[in-house]
């Protein structure tokens, strides 16, 4: 990919940060090779640091009552990036609740990157046991039009479900948390799609 030449990038991305995205972009989606996943994480916090408070946070009740956040805040490289960069939400589901009160809460963000006229896609949960780390990049999309953003992004969402059962066998997610431009109706019938399409259609749960 060639990349713009202006002021933009430099001005909004360290270099080190430069060099990650671009790593990322050409090798995309980073999930399917463990050596950049850390590259995923870097361009997931990259694109949603603005909104960390709003991302599973890991609550946890210690035995003397007190709570523990699991999720850690990072500091972003280039302040200015807290103006121009504004990550949309696009819905949060639950995968499962393996026990009471223990869910597994999974979020998802389109973020648009100046300079680099990209739409990324994250995934954020709220521990670091499912996929080592809490926030990931799943994949990234051109669009020109405000109404093409929903519809490329749960394409990348799908690729990611997909991905999830027939790596792993994921199991269908049953509950819808949180809609964002994204509703329920619209959530349960992209993931029937899936799990439908990688014949499992008996674990599917409206």
């Amino acid at each position: 990919m060639i990349f713009h030449e202006s002021m933009v990038i430099p001005s909004l991305y360290t270099r080190d940060e430069q060099i990650v995205l671009q790593r990322w972009i050409q090798k995309t989606p980073g999930y399917l090779q463990k050596d950049l996943l850390m590259d995923s994480n870097r361009v997931a916090e990259i694109s949603v640091f603005s909104v960390q408070k709003r991302l599973p946070q890991g609550l946890s009740i210690q035995a003397d009552g007190s709570a523990v956040i699991g999720r850690k805040a990072w500091d972003c490289a280039v302040r200015m990036r807290n103006e121009v960069i504004f990550p949309a939400h696009l819905f949060e589901i639950n995968w499962d609740d393996s026990q009471p009160g223990l869910s597994w809460p999974e979020t998802y963000y389109a973020t648009y990157l100046p300079g680099y006229d990209i739409h990324v896609v994250t995934t954020s949960v709220d521990s670091i046991d499912t996929y080592g780390y809490m926030d990931l990049a799943l994949g990234f999309f051109l669009a020109d039009k405000t109404e093409d953003v929903t519809l490329k992004a749960v394409s990348v969402i799908q690729s990611w479900w997909q991905y999830l059962h027939e790596t792993f066998d994921k199991p269908v997610w049953k509950e819808f948390i949180k809609p964002g431009l994204i509703d329920a109706g619209r959530a349960v019938l992209l993931r029937d799609e899936v799990w439908n399409k990688v014949g499992n259609p008996d674990s599917v749960v409206s």
